[in-house]
């Protein structure tokens, strides 16, 4: 058992500090915050050394956008269009979930994205059932298995024009106070963060967002919105106000720095700059875009215009893996193939967008392994094939890490997966869980 304040020190034989990897490096921790980045044996007198042995200390992954539960869906929902992804799996399956079926889909998916390396992770959450009682149980998820989460608690207007479940549904007043409350009962807990997120331009109105936006002020965090994110969504917005949908939210006065903007696919040059101009981000989703034949963000222009990106797998029916290293390898593979020139993404730019862009946009000090980050370390096992030859190991994680270089993961100063399961919770336990929970659904 780790004391509060005891001074930790974790050796390993390589760590990833500064945009490099150094040799024979110790992070030393102090309660769930590296203090200090040294070479072994230059530890602070009395700290308490872990020799982690021939592994790569890298930073835990962010997972900038999800629906953890879900998870719950994969196979029911693949090989599908959209229309019938979302009619015949997502809506009718979402409104059958009870509480217990919420908490073990978090479950689901914060297992599997620990078992990644994702060391904080968002839930996009809109079960709500008229209160907070359902997100509870997945803030709950996320101390028993040890996960950093943000919260994003979604916004979907009473008269949204979709067929969406009734559950989703508050008037934007409501959906405010609720997500204040939920705040300020988490405020104090390190692991938790709550944010506003107004499900998208056609479940939430402009006045809508504007509420969530002002409670993001209040907070002081991002406001997560789904934006532009297939191409039937820019025709319904240009039929209901005559615009597209960035240019709907600049005429509107929402284009703003706080706004984490998901997806953003069909996004034209003038978008991309109004985009730019307003110093919001975007949250890149390659896995799912394609996975739901959504088409593919234009993330090159967007990174040449110094637009913030960050990465999502999205929800587990819409990708079907919990990994941002996926993502990483998979956002530089579709930025090459489009702009046909092999350079247009290099491996250290696709790490940054899965840690330090992503902490950094959803205002969590994590992504990084420095002083007065969070402990949050992946150790990758040096002898893993994956990650042979070692000279070149800065580009094999993004290039060719398979998940079973994965040895480690640390969360807060916490191990919480190691040996290949989680250490918080019982591995069988939650399999028979998720079979219980799935096994009750159609196929």
């Amino acid at each position: 058992m780790v004391e509060e304040n005891e001074i930790r020190a974790v050796r390993s034989e390589l760590a990833y500090v500064d945009g490099t990897f150094r040799p024979n490096t110790s992070v030393v921790i102090s309660g769930d915050r590296i203090v200090d980045v040294c070479s072994t044996g230059d530890e602070p007198v009395g700290a308490a050394v872990e020799q982690w042995g021939a592994v790569a200390l890298v930073p835990g992954t962010v997972n900038a956008h999800g629906h953890a539960f879900q998870n719950l869906f994969k196979g029911i929902a693949d090989d599908r269009t959209f229309e019938s992804w979302r009619a015949d799996v997502l809506y009718p399956l979402s409104a059958t979930l009870d509480r217990e079926a919420i908490y073990t889909g978090a479950l689901f998916a914060f297992a599997e994205a620990l078992a990644a390396g994702v060391t904080t992770t968002t839930d996009f959450f809109y079960l709500h059932d008229g209160s907070n009682d359902n997100a509870e149980v997945v803030l709950q998820a996320a101390r028993d298995i040890g996960i950093r989460l943000v919260l994003a608690r979604a916004f979907y207007d009473l008269d949204a024009p979709t067929a969406a479940p009734l559950r989703y549904r508050e008037s934007a007043s409501d959906a405010a106070e609720r997500t204040r409350s939920l705040a300020r009962a988490h405020a104090d807990e390190p692991l938790l963060s709550v944010q506003p997120a107004p499900h998208s331009l056609h479940a939430a109105s402009p006045e809508t967002i504007g509420v969530a936006l002002d409670v993001a002020r209040e907070l002081d965090v991002g406001c997560h919105l789904h934006l532009a994110e297939a191409r039937y969504e820019v025709d319904l917005i240009a039929e209901r106000f005559g615009t597209t949908p960035v240019r709907l939210l600049e005429r509107e006065g929402l284009l703003d720095p706080r706004l984490i903007c998901i997806h953003s696919v069909w996004l034209d040059d003038e978008e991309l700059d109004l985009v730019a101009g307003s110093g919001a981000g975007i949250v890149h989703c390659p896995g799912a875009n394609a996975f739901l034949g959504d088409g593919f963000a234009r993330l090159r222009d967007m990174l040449d215009r110094n637009i913030p990106v960050a990465l999502g797998p999205d929800g587990g029916c819409a990708n079907n893996r919990q990994n941002v290293f996926d993502e990483m390898r998979m956002a530089s593979l579709v930025a090459k193939g489009m702009a046909t020139d092999g350079a247009a993404l290099d491996a250290r730019t696709a790490f940054e967008l899965g840690t330090v862009t992503g902490a950094r946009m959803l205002n969590i000090a994590a992504g990084s392994i420095q002083p007065d980050r969070f402990a949050d370390l992946v150790a990758l096992d040096l002898g893993d094939l994956s990650l042979q030859p070692v000279a070149t190991l800065d580009k094999n994680v993004v290039n060719s890490m398979q998940q079973t270089a994965i040895a480690r993961v640390m969360v807060g100063g916490t191990v919480v997966w190691d040996e290949g399961g989680p250490t918080r919770i019982d591995a069988g336990e939650l399999r028979a869980r998720i079979a219980a929970v799935a096994g009750g659904l159609p196929g």
